[in-house]
This record gives structure tokens, C-alpha cells and sequence, in this order.
């Protein structure tokens, strides 16, 4: 599930998730800066404004690997639904507005 800050998308997901558990399905959740590889780092890289844009893709991207190799992946395999709060749109578009927001200085 894509969309901005605020948009509803938790609650979507979660009405999604009871409405196929209903249907006998097995569902799980991966959200977006979940992974344990990046989680604290990114916390702490905010807070203290130290990324670069390219900093923040390749951490986006170590999240969504790990996310997907270790938890998503399997889950599928298993049979899973999986419902993601953001996915890889998400680190697209960010990535576009941080490049657009701190261009590279000559």
C-alpha cells in the first residue's frame, strides 16, 4: 500500500488484513524502515539530519532487501498474504524529492 504521511494507508492495510483472515487466509505485515539491519540507524540519522540523499537510498534499500529476503519472501512461499504499509514505490519517490531538494553542488 503507497500514499503520503497521514492518508489512511494503517488503516486500510488493517481492515484488509481482519477481511482476509475472515476469508481463511493467513496474512502477515511488513512495514516501511522495519528491518533490524537499519531500523535505529535511520532513527537516529533523522533525528540528527546526517544523510545524504544517497545515504537514505542505500539505507531504503538495505531495509527492503533485508525485509524481503528474511520476512516477506518466506511468507509468500509459505502461502502468505503479505501487506505492506509502503513498499519499494516509496523509497522511488523519496529518493526523486531528496535529489530534487539538496541538488549535487559543482
Amino acid at each position: 500500500m503507497e500514499g503520503i504521511d497521514g492518508s489512511g494507508k494503517s488503516t486500510q492495510l488493517s481492515l484488509l488484513s481482519q477481511w482476509l483472515r475472515s476469508q481463511g487466509y493467513a496474512v502477515a505485515f511488513s512495514e516501511w524502515n522495519s528491518s533490524q539491519l537499519v531500523k535505529q540507524t535511520t532513527r537516529r540519522g533523522k533525528k540528527k539530519e546526517m544523510f545524504t540523499p544517497t545515504t537514505f537510498s542505500l539505507i531504503h534499500a538495505t531495509d527492503f532487501a533485508d525485509r524481503l529476503e528474511g520476512y516477506i519472501q518466506p511468507l509468500l512461499q509459505a502461502g502468505a498474504i503479505v501487506c505492506a504499509d509502503r513498499y519499494a514505490y516509496t523509497a522511488f519517490a523519496r529518493a526523486g524529492r531528496r535529489v530534487r531538494a539538496h541538488p549535487r553542488r559543482p
